[in-house]
């Protein structure tokens, strides 16, 4: 209809007329563009704040998760920091608990904790990452990254030619079943169906200077390792806390 109408008016040379169509038709385009721009904006702004719930959820989780582990990791530092004041400091030279020798026989386990955030992989991995626009989540994602794969390669490096106790020194440690098969085998299979108890006979005789020297190295890892994951789970902290101060995030909503 438009262009009809513009060459009817080119034909009747009626250029004033022309230069309104041609007015018309460049507003018109333009609004066209706008109104895509802004479909376009209120999308990604969706899938944003959609992201933004998902990835709050996973840090929560992944925080929860972490504060546990690093609290049972600070009981066994706690046994093994006894154990060894016993010989080196002044503590008294008294028995284990049950609870304390699996605890202080287990010094060698640096194993990796549930750090991983899947949103944050996502995040950079699947391309997210351009979903987001504030600057200070983008730095703390950035961060909580970077030290995932540090403490990877811390633990990774902690566990190499790390003794353990039991094997070494099978006169002071040893392991044996804590639960009963015979009633129902079955219980294997069961997810904590069988458990294991430790003995610490090194309490009852001077343990040698070798396995002395095993404590004071074990000690000094378990510190490592325990203050590395509560460096990670204050990177988590900081991330929470940029979430939770982005103009998307549910919390700033409310």
């Amino acid at each position: 209809m438009l262009l009809r109408r513009i060459s009817k008016h080119v034909t009747d040379q009626n250029w004033f007329a022309v230069f309104i169509d041609f007015i018309i038709v460049v507003i018109g385009i333009l609004i066209a563009f706008q109104i895509t721009e802004w479909n376009e904006s209120q999308a990604d702004r969706a899938k944003e704040a959609a992201f933004h719930e998902r990835l709050a959820k996973d840090v929560d989780r992944t925080r929860e998760q972490l504060t546990v582990f690093v609290a049972e990791r600070e009981n066994r530092l706690r046994t093994i920091a006894r154990v060894e004041n016993m010989y080196f400091g002044d503590g008294e030279i008294e028995p284990l608990s049950e609870w304390e020798c699996r605890q202080f026989a287990s010094m060698h386990l640096i194993t990796l904790p549930p750090i991983a955030v899947p949103s944050i992989t996502e995040a950079f991995a699947g391309g997210r990452i351009d979903l987001l626009s504030e600057t200070t989540l983008i730095q703390a994602l950035i961060v909580v990254e970077q030290s995932e794969d540090r403490l990877r390669t811390v633990i990774e490096s902690m566990r190499m030619n790390f003794p353990m106790l039991s094997q070494k020194y099978p006169n002071a440690i040893s392991w044996k079943r804590a639960t009963d098969l015979r009633k129902d085998l079955d219980q294997v299979f069961e997810s904590e169906g069988y458990e294991m108890a430790a003995d610490c006979h090194f309490i009852e005789t001077a343990p040698e200077r070798e396995f002395l020297s095993d404590v004071v190295l074990g000690l000094q890892r378990n510190q490592w390792y325990v203050n590395f994951l509560n460096r990670h789970l204050d990177k988590l902290g900081e991330l929470a806390t940029a979430l939770d101060s982005a103009p998307n995030s549910s919390v700033s909503e409310k």
